[in-house]
């Protein structure tokens, strides 16, 4: 296995309208403001995983359009690797963000060619051997979810530790894909909507007893764990840590780039969820939905005290 994570999740553009306030229905709002970056899911958590130290490789098909080359110079020029990236024809997706003042965002989503898993892109990923890979509910909604599941289930049987992060659209993606994403991640990261459906397919005691994590997020309120140890399923809380609130958009890709970090750094599941919380703040605290950044002092001794631990 190598120390690196891959990311599940597709590239595209965000487009992002700075307004007072959502309209309500029928009515009218302003605009104040309009900005674009390139953006998705797997980038999101790939910034954070590559900020923190761990090679990260987004998994993704580009168009044949102005967006493509947007893209592909981004991931240049900030050094991450687009050996799993594949020019797929078509068009781009792209995302409008509707950004109100107090950070809190609407989102609408136009899907493209990053959705695009080819038999030649599902060859590449079986072969980087990773030692932990996100996936996001979103990319399971894709055309090639059958191929993008299968690709996912060989790498776990492979031994790669697997991450789902289940998205809004949780209850979109076809059942029985569903039911095998949860049987093949080692940690889900639902927030308390979306576990509701989840738990139509499993539930915290039989998930957790066949060795996965359950990551509950409630935002700023911070969340609850499930894991099983001693003989059954115990629980801790996480505090979030507090940032001034300008942009929550990829603030939970933040928290999952993290915990594919500790994944692959082999760090404590406490120390891991503490690193996420912190990674998710910095994410909160800027325009966009992500960034690239150097670990702060107490970034580097939750890292090393995680290690210590596991040691």
């Amino acid at each position: 296995m190598r120390d690196i994570c891959c990311l599940f999740g597709g590239l595209i553009i965000d487009y992002y309208y700075y307004i007072d306030k959502w309209p309500e229905r029928a009515q009218d709002g302003f605009i104040t403001g309009e900005d674009s970056m390139v953006g998705g899911c797997a980038i999101n958590m790939a910034a954070a995983a590559s900020s923190l130290g761990c090679p990260a490789y987004v998994i993704s098909g580009l168009g044949e359009d102005q967006a493509a080359e947007t893209a592909g110079k981004y991931m240049m020029e900030h050094a991450l690797p687009t050996d799993l990236i594949e020019r797929a024809g078509g068009t781009s997706g792209k995302c409008l963000v509707f950004l109100e003042p107090d950070g809190e965002r609407t989102f609408l989503t136009e899907k493209g060619a990053e959705g695009i898993f080819s038999e030649t892109l599902d060859a590449k990923v079986r072969s980087c051997e990773p030692r932990a890979a996100g996936v996001t509910g979103y990319y399971l909604l894709n055309d090639d979810a059958e191929r993008i599941m299968d690709c996912i289930e060989y790498l776990h049987s492979r031994g790669t530790w697997v991450l789902f992060d289940p998205s809004p659209l949780v209850s979109s993606i076809k059942p029985e894909l569903l039911r095998r994403i949860i049987e093949a991640s080692d940690m889900m990261t639902p927030n308390e909507t979306e576990l509701s459906v989840i738990e139509q397919y499993t539930d915290k005691e039989r998930y957790c007893s066949h060795g996965g994590t359950i990551v509950v997020k409630s935002g700023s309120e911070g969340g609850n764990v499930y894991t099983y140890r001693d003989g059954s399923v115990r629980s801790f809380q996480y505090g979030a840590v507090r940032a001034d609130a300008v942009d929550t958009t990829g603030a939970g890709d933040s928290f999952s780039g993290a915990l594919l970090f500790s994944a692959v750094k082999g760090l404590d599941l406490e120390s891991a969820v503490e690193l996420a919380s912190r990674t998710a703040a910095i994410t909160v605290g800027i325009n966009g939905p992500h960034a690239f950044w150097e670990p702060d002092i107490k970034m580097k001794e939750i890292i090393e005290k995680g290690r210590k631990k596991n040691a």
